[in-house]
């Protein structure tokens, strides 16, 4: 009876396992870059690029001399970056794919942008462009789809860093 009682803890705690896993975080690769909206794409920086992104668990930290740029999608022009998530692996959008986006850079705006699964690229990626400063995060909340939790990202502006003016 006790090794009965020890399989069915063990396959409960293995069916367990699965569901925390479905439901849990994707696993994503973050970089940042440029974003051409001419023709939809985005350009990881190299190590020429003057800034960086660091990342620790959902805080991404800008560093470094954030380039000053002309209006894009709708932004105005001021210190726009473009970051790429990029999940591991196959990720199938669904009705339940959600992205939300905090406009705080403008001290005007509440609330949240959301868009579906058409901001998703043709590749299953997101980018997202956004305007940044040294006085407000700004945040993105990805939910990639059904089996997925919603994950925040808050994206910052460290200290030292520089913002590049027109």
């Amino acid at each position: 009876m006790k090794i009965f009682k020890g399989l069915i803890a063990s396959i409960m705690l293995c069916l367990m396992a699965v569901v925390m896993v479905g439901c849990g975080g994707v696993n994503v690769n973050i970089a940042v870059g440029t974003y051409d909206v001419e023709d939809a794409t985005f350009t990881p920086n190299t190590t020429t690029a003057g800034y960086t992104l660091e990342r620790s668990g959902y805080s991404l930290v800008l560093k470094g001399t954030i380039p000053y740029s002309e209006s894009v999608l709708g932004i105005n022009a001021g210190n726009i970056v473009a970051i790429r998530f990029a999940p591991v692996g196959t990720i199938t959008p669904d009705a339940q794919t959600a992205i939300s986006t905090t406009n705080r850079q403008d001290e005007s705006a509440e609330g949240w942008n959301t868009y579906g699964q058409e901001a998703l690229e043709e590749d299953g990626t997101l980018v997202w462009v956004t305007a940044v400063s040294k006085l407000n995060n700004v945040q993105i909340k990805i939910k990639w789809n059904a089996n997925y939790a919603e994950e925040t990202y808050t994206l910052t502006v460290h200290s030292t860093a520089t913002l590049a003016t027109a």
